[in-house]
C-alpha cells in the first residue's frame, strides 16, 4: 500500500523511512518507538523541520546534516523520537519534494501503518497501541 500511495503521487522517496517504520510497527508493536505519538509525531515534527530548513533556501548534504540533528532534538525533548523519523529528513533535505504533496501523504502513510498495526492487533487478541500519549 506504501509503494502505491508513493508511485501514484511520484513521491517514492517515502517508501524507504515508512518501510523501516513498519518493521518497528509490526515487529517490536509494545516498544516505545512503535507507539503512534513516537510513529506520526516522530515523522511529522521531522518533516516540519525540514521544510523550514528549506524555506530559508539551505540545501545539500550539509542542510540535511542540520535539519536531521536539529528533527532528532526536537524529537527527543518533546517526547516522540522515531528513527526512521531522521531518514525521512534526510530524505526531504536531499530532494526537496513539494509540501503540499509530501506532507499530507507523509501523515497518511504514518496514519495507515498505526491503524494497519490496530486492527492486526486486534484480529490476534493483541493490545496495539500500549500507550497513546
Amino acid at each position: 500500500m506504501l509503494v502505491a500511495m508513493g508511485a501514484l503521487a511520484h513521491q517514492t522517496v517515502l517508501v524507504p523511512p515508512l518501510a523501516a517504520t513498519m518493521a518497528i510497527v509490526t515487529a517490536t508493536p509494545d516498544s516505545p518507538l512503535a507507539q503512534p505519538r513516537h510513529v506520526i509525531g516522530g515523522h511529522m515534527l521531522s518533516c516540519l523541520v525540514c521544510f523550514a530548513v528549506l524555506a530559508l533556501g539551505w540545501h545539500g548534504p550539509w542542510a540535511a546534516a542540520v535539519a536531521c540533528g536539529v528533527a532528532c532534538g526536537l524529537v527527543l525533548v518533546l517526547k516522540a523520537a522515531h528513527p526512521p523519523a531522521m531518514a525521512t529528513a534526510v530524505m526531504i533535505m536531499l530532494t526537496s519534494p513539494p509540501a503540499d504533496r509530501f506532507v499530507p501523504l507523509l501523515a497518511a502513510g504514518a496514519v495507515l501503518l498505526v491503524v494497519v498495526q490496530m486492527v492486526s492487533a486486534r484480529l490476534q487478541r493483541g493490545v496495539y497501541p500500549t500507550s497513546w500519549w
